[in-house]
């Protein structure tokens, strides 16, 4: 059987772009072209996709330099929880709070983020403030509603569980949130539509790859279902003929409406790259691993413009493709989405070589 990744060229992982992004108080939200912008400030949002891509980054980098990094991301964290467990997003270059309620798509983000922390090897003393945070935001979780921050949270709660396999309660939650989007699915779906709601907008794949996740905490087939079918939906309206064409930000896609083609956002195809690595996780197909790969080739120049959206001349991702030009601005979504969407490559290719080497 011939490979998935076989003689492909990717570009080189690397942490020069985190380290121009990141200062004293976190990761900055946004640069004019490849500089840094202090005056749009930060968001909690950004450092904790932060907080994950770094942690993702283990084994590749010394273990001082991505805990140096994780410390800054996760202090920003803990900065902008409130007191009642909830969060600020947009702090300012002077660390004003700019708001005074974040978002519950940032909420979940938080979870997603300090649940992956505990998963992974930081040191404990470091994890301790993460387990800090999440557990003063789970009480909130009975509130969420939209289908974007509880396919966050019940991925936050997924990794929670792996670390902490002995409480039963968070599989409980995870099932619990699971059965929130299984119920919009169903809600929202028609003949010739199977989504969560009756639009797709952004973060489209983020749905499914918490599905496949609420699978494998709690083993139920009925996540895996919704899971496949899910992931099925959103590939036919994004996927043509081998290339990925994602949904545009300029009037999205409507179930009784036309599919904007413009602007394509880097992070669709980073969280389908993701979405397709959680799919082969859970099932072993073949066909996902192929997924990841197209989704990731979105950002080498195979896409609608044939432009690539890699600035590999500063390790940075430009911030979408628009109907005439990819934006040449370089903010933090855009490369974490990178960076994530090639650490899923990684992983499927060394998953892949382990496969041939036990063959």
């Amino acid at each position: 059987m011939s490979k998935v990744f076989e003689q492909e060229e990717l570009p080189a992982i690397d942490l020069g772009y985190f380290n121009r992004m990141t200062d004293g108080t976190g990761m900055l939200q946004h640069s004019t072209h490849s500089v840094p912008c202090f005056k749009t400030g930060y968001t909690t949002d950004d450092n904790a996709r932060a907080l994950v891509a770094v942690l993702w980054l283990k084994g590749f980098f010394p273990k001082a330099q991505i805990e140096e990094l994780a410390i800054r991301y996760l202090a920003f964290i803990h900065y902008c929880q409130k007191e009642d467990g909830t969060f600020h997003n947009h702090v300012s270059f002077d660390r004003r709070f700019l708001d005074e309620q974040g978002s519950w798509d940032c909420f979940g983000r938080v979870l997603w983020a300090c649940g992956f922390a505990l998963s992974s090897s930081l040191n404990e003393n470091i994890k301790a403030v993460a387990k800090k945070i999440i557990d003063e935001a789970m009480p909130h979780i009975a509130l969420l509603n939209d289908p974007r921050p509880i396919a966050f949270a019940l991925m936050g709660v997924h990794f929670y569980s792996k670390a902490r396999p002995e409480q039963q309660d968070l599989v409980e939650k995870a099932s619990r949130l699971g059965m929130k989007l299984v119920s919009l699915l169903e809600e929202n779906s028609s003949p010739g539509w199977a989504w969560f709601e009756d639009i797709l907008t952004y973060c489209n794949a983020r749905m499914p790859q918490a599905l496949f996740l609420a699978f494998e905490s709690t083993g139920e087939k009925r996540f895996l279902e919704a899971a496949e079918k899910s992931y099925a939906f959103l590939k036919g309206k994004t996927f043509d003929s081998g290339m990925f064409v994602p949904v545009g930000q300029d009037g999205w896609l409507p179930s009784q409406g036309e599919k904007a083609l413009f602007d394509q956002q880097p992070i669709e195809a980073g969280c389908m790259a993701e979405a397709a690595l959680a799919a082969f996780n859970s099932t072993g197909k073949r066909i996902y691993a192929e997924d990841a790969l197209v989704s990731f080739q979105w950002f080498l120049g195979k896409n609608t413009l044939k432009e690539p959206l890699f600035d590999s001349t500063m390790s940075a991702c430009f911030d979408g493709l628009t109907k005439e030009a990819p934006n040449f601005n370089q903010g933090a979504e855009s490369t974490i989405a990178f960076l994530m969407a090639r650490l899923a490559v990684e992983e499927l290719i060394r998953k892949e070589e382990s496969e041939l080497a036990v063959d």
